[in-house]
């Protein structure tokens, strides 16, 4: 992350709004601190530059400038000493009157793991402070209960936080808390000082504090509070207690900046909330419609956001603009692949459901994104069912030409049967009819063309059950090469719909799988070429057949 411009940070912290000024202390607490000494050498000498005339403007308009100021010095300041001795000098009472800028100083430094012990250092005469005010001194408390491991700031800041007329109960470590009485201010101190620790122990008074919801500034801070609790044991728990004060308050109109920030704290939680998350897309504030898409897709990823919100257009049609507005709360990008996948689901519905979200996203990228995708779609569809169509041809022409040689063999079988069956009838016949005499002049002259035709036909007909077996095998090893291929394309293909870059390993594997393919096809064909020595066994048997010689070569123009 580069580090921003000195004069448009400064700009910013300045004259900017909440949101910028909060975005912009957000991205220097991801900086190191090193990077940022042009910011910090420019803050030091502003800064410095206004000590002498600080007074308590806290009701002055541009009052948060100097505590967002003061909150970036914390951030840059690493260990540069100039800077933390002017840090000093606003931690203190007495140089500095604006009780914001003492607390946001402490504050920040609390949550910054470089400034854990200066906070500590200077949360203990505070925390003893009797004439600090109580904002200042339950961030002190809580420093050093969650820090410091102090029982008796824990036991302060859990009163400020209780009910009832009981005293306070460490007067005696922390000096003036007997002049201190339960009320809506030392509620509202504790509370900001869990907003930066929030204790465990402090869990079920906070959840107090939501469920009763008063229509305070105790409740904002109270969820504020409750929706730091998701590293915890007990996150699940803050979650249902947030969902509990979204459904109880969801229709009050002046609590709907606090259901909106409820359904954040909720999304932070990391706890699915998804069908209460829904539900809120149907509030009438905009706020909260917003806060619970962005929400949802935190807690679901943008896919599965993505994926219900199509679930529910399938089921309802008429939900479309609505729909529509939850995804352009989310990421953008994210959302438009998203679609995209749904795009090329291959069911229907689900279909046409993510091509209305993505024209009702509008503007002309996302339209014609839609239709290329949907032609490139169209064209893979047409693709697939042409190859299917080939390979079911490829497969009738395999079974009907073993078929037809099946049956071939079949026949010249039947016929050498047939033949042999009345050779044998007529050979019983002249033996009984003429006497043996006759039936061996038969058998010297004439039996023996025959049997030699039985041999033949039987011969030809284990040719032509061969022939046909390694027709219907060579048939089925290019229908299953072609497959290979075109499943190698459609590979391919699928990488260029999805926008994906081809780079030089994609290529040397298509091309090794393209290789290992064309090797397996020459091995299979090669297997079926007659061996030699089936060559010689049929040359002996044409040999025997015709009555040469066993070493006489097959006659001219015959096919081996």
């Amino acid at each position: 992350m580069s580090v921003p411009d000195v004069d448009s940070t400064l700009e910013i912290l300045a004259n900017g709004g909440e949101q910028s000024r909060r975005r912009l202390i957000d991205n220097l607490g991801c900086m190191d601190a090193h990077a940022l000494a042009p910011i910090r050498r420019r803050l030091v000498a502003h800064l410095g530059s206004e000590s002498a005339r600080r007074i308590n403007d806290e009701g002055h308009p541009g009052s948060w400038t100097r505590s967002w100021q003061v909150s970036a010095l914390v951030i840059c300041a690493g260990d540069d000493r100039e800077a933390l001795d002017l840090l000093e000098s606003y931690a203190d009472r007495e140089r500095e009157p604006n009780r914001w800028v003492r607390y946001w100083v402490l504050a920040t430094a609390a949550g910054r793991s470089e400034h854990r012990s200066w906070a500590i250092a200077r949360a203990r005469p505070l925390a003893t402070d009797a004439g600090e005010v109580i904002l200042v001194r339950a961030l002190a408390w809580a420093i050093l209960a969650d820090y410091d491991g102090n029982g008796p700031a824990r036991e302060a800041l859990l009163w400020c936080l209780g009910d009832g007329d009981d005293a306070f109960p460490s007067a005696d470590e922390l000096a003036g808390g007997e002049h201190l009485s339960r009320n809506e201010e030392t509620k509202a101190a504790a509370l900001r000082a869990l907003r930066v620790l929030p204790l465990p122990e402090a869990f079920v008074l906070v959840q107090r504090v939501i469920d009763e919801a008063p229509f305070a500034a105790l409740t904002w801070d109270a969820i504020w509070v409750m929706g730091k609790y998701g590293g915890a044991a007990r996150a699940a728990e803050a979650a249902q207690t947030l969902a509990r004060f979204v459904v109880t308050r969801r229709r009050s109109r002046e609590y709907y900046e606090m259901v909106g920030f409820a359904i954040r704290a909720i999304g932070n939680l990391g706890i699915p909330q998804t069908d209460l998350l829904l539900a809120e897309l149907d509030s009438p504030a905009a706020g909260v419609f917003v806060e619970a898409a962005q929400a949802l897709e935190r807690l679901l990823g943008t896919g599965k956001a993505v994926d219900r919100l199509v679930d529910i257009l399938v089921d309802n049609r008429t939900q479309a603009a609505k729909l529509a507005d939850a995804l352009r709360a989310m990421r953008r990008k994210a959302v438009v692949e998203a679609l995209d996948g749904n795009l090329r689901c291959g069911v229907n519905a689900r279909e046409e459901a993510a091509r209305v979200l993505l024209i009702e996203l509008g503007g002309s990228v996302a339209i014609d994104r839609v239709q290329a995708r949907r032609q490139d779609l169209e064209s893979r569809r047409k693709a697939v069912a042409e190859l299917d169509e080939r390979q079911r041809e490829h497969v009738k022409k395999i079974a009907y030409g073993d078929g037809v040689a099946t049956w071939i063999a079949v026949i010249m079988w039947v016929l050498v049967f047939l033949t042999g069956f009345l050779a044998i009838v007529l050979g019983m016949f002249l033996v009984y009819g003429q006497g043996i005499e006759a039936y061996a002049g038969w058998a010297l002259t004439a039996g023996g063309g025959l049997f030699s035709l039985l041999a033949k036909l039987r011969f030809n007909g284990q040719m032509v059950e061969t022939a046909g077996a390694r027709a219907a095998a060579r048939l089925a090893i290019f229908t299953g090469y072609q497959r290979r291929l075109q499943h190698i394309d459609l590979l391919l293909a699928q990488r260029f719909i999805d926008g994906a870059a081809i780079d030089v390993a994609d290529v040397e594997v298509l091309g090794r799988l393209i290789s290992g393919a064309q090797a397996d096809v020459e091995k299979s064909l090669l297997s079926l070429i007659p061996s030699e020595r089936e060559v010689e066994a049929y040359r002996r048997r044409r040999s025997l057949i015709e009555g040469t010689r066993d070493d006489a070569p097959p006659p001219a123009g015959e096919d081996v």
